[in-house]
């Protein structure tokens, strides 16, 4: 199924379960709801949030896989955005992207 990233995150947020992500020729990631967003963080990662990506959902196994029909940029940025949601970056950032009273589920 081809949709964009932030259609797949908001579907984990309705879903309400975790999911382990595997971006593809990258590693996998557990994506946690609620997912939410600040203004600053829709911005910084608007290229990732709507890329189109190619995502196989395994509902046995709780994986979701992308694949960026072999562009290593989107993946790239997709696993930027999964990452720095996991809290894979600098504290600041995280809060300026995540938290906060500005912060919107996806």
């Amino acid at each position: 199924m081809n949709i964009s990233l932030e259609a797949l995150l908001h579907a984990i947020n309705i879903l309400g379960n975790d999911y382990d992500v595997t971006v593809d020729g990258i590693d996998s990631i557990a994506v946690c709801p609620p997912v939410k967003l600040t203004p600053a963080g829709r911005k910084h990662f608007e290229q990732a949030l709507t890329a189109n990506v190619n995502v196989d959902y395994k509902d046995d196994s709780y994986c979701c896989t992308y694949v960026s029909d072999a562009d290593e940029k989107i993946d790239k940025m997709a696993w930027d955005l999964l990452g720095s949601l996991a809290g894979y970056c600098y504290e600041d950032d995280y809060d300026k992207w995540f938290e906060g009273k500005e912060a919107e589920l996806i």
